[in-house]
């Protein structure tokens, strides 16, 4: 890019009618926040720059430093938020199951759904992560640790009896096994969005009879029974 290309993709812009230098701090963050899910969704983590972000919305290094405080946290911010709108998705897709195994096939449903819609924006959530290391690593596991923690709350209602640390245990394994499986599918996109879920839901129906039996009296039931 030329010298005068350069200086007229920094000039300053309009932010949703507000002039530069007149634009509210929540304005210019969802601005900003948009703009960074755009390029890591391009580029990736490691191929994604603060100067880019401050190129593609005319603003100085100073203000992005402000509202995010480093490259770590732009990323946070970004897969912080994505992670929050699957998290609502899936939710609000199982509420109101009679079972656990419903609420769980229901979940899944939706999840592969937002993988299929837009699997670059999930990849970035789900896919990407693994070889960060160091604080941002932890941060992230964090982030995980949340929907984690969303699962074994909507599962608890249907295992009354099950122990936290249990329920906690299987609220990771159901997690992962999602996050592995559309990785899984990612590389093998011509399997039909239908067969990965009911890949899954037999799975899920499993582990849902072993957490509800493992926690009263009586053997663990056949999952073919």
């Amino acid at each position: 890019m030329s010298s005068m290309a350069q200086a007229q993709d920094q000039r300053p812009r309009d932010v949703a009618g507000y002039k530069h230098g007149r634009v509210p701090r929540a304005v210019r963050y969802d601005q900003l926040l948009d703009l960074a899910e755009g390029l890591l969704v391009e580029r990736g983590y490691a191929g994604f720059s603060i100067d880019d972000l401050c190129r593609a919305a005319g603003v100085s290094r100073p203000v992005v430093y402000e509202h995010f405080g480093s490259k770590d946290g732009i990323y946070l911010a970004c897969v912080g938020r994505i992670r929050a709108e699957f998290e609502e998705a899936v939710l609000n897709a199982s509420a109101g199951s009679q079972d656990l195994a419903t609420t769980l096939e229901r979940g899944a449903d939706a999840f592969f759904s937002i993988l299929e819609r837009d699997p670059r924006r999930w990849s970035l959530v789900y896919g990407g992560a693994n070889a960060l290391v160091g604080p941002l690593a932890g941060q992230l596991a964090d982030l995980r640790d949340t929907t984690v923690q969303q699962i074994a709350v909507a599962s608890a209602p249907f295992a009354p009896h099950a122990e936290p640390e249990r329920l906690a245990a299987w609220a990771h394994a159901v997690s992962g096994a999602g996050e592995q499986l559309g990785r899984w599918w990612l590389r093998n996109p011509q399997i039909p969005r239908e067969r990965i879920v009911a890949y899954h839901r037999d799975f899920l129906t499993a582990a849902a009879r072993y957490l509800i039996a493992s926690t009263e009296a009586g053997p663990v039931p056949d999952s073919h029974g």
